[in-house]
C-alpha cells in the first residue's frame, strides 16, 4: 500500500526472495549510514555533541563490520538496531540552528 502523504510504500507490501537478500540490503544501508556518520564526525562545522554521537555510531559499526556475512544472531540484531538508531539520529541535523557570532552574518 502506498502512503500518499509521504510517497512511501507500506512495509507489508515489500517482499524479498530470501533472508540473505534482506540481510544484504540492510548491510548496504548500514554501510552507507555509517559513512555519513564518519563524514559528520570529521567535519568541524558539525556541533561537538552531534560529532561525538556520530563517532560513537562509527565505532559500533566498525566493531560489527568484521562479522559481516557470518555474524551471530546477536550481532545481526545489533546491526539492525544500529541502523535504526542512526536513521533516527540523522534528522537531528535539521534541528541545528545558526546564530551569528560577534555580529557575523549567517546565510
Amino acid at each position: 500500500m502506498l502512503d500518499w502523504r509521504y510517497g512511501i510504500v507500506a512495509a507489508e507490501d515489500i517482499i524479498v526472495a530470501t533472508n540473505e537478500s534482506k540481510n544484504e540490503m540492510l548491510a548496504m544501508v548500514l554501510i552507507d549510514l555509517a559513512g555519513i556518520c564518519r563524514k559528520l564526525e570529521g567535519n568541524s562545522a558539525v556541533p561537538d555533541e552531534l560529532r561525538k554521537q556520530a563517532g560513537r555510531f562509527v565505532t559500533e559499526f566498525e566493531e560489527l563490520l568484521p562479522h559481516r556475512g557470518d555474524g551471530t544472531s546477536l550481532q545481526h540484531q545489533q546491526g539492525e538496531l544500529l541502523l535504526i538508531r542512526i536513521a533516527r539520529f540523522l534528522p537531528r541535523m535539521l534541528d541545528v540552528e545558526a546564530r551569528p557570532v560577534n555580529g557575523a552574518n549567517v546565510a
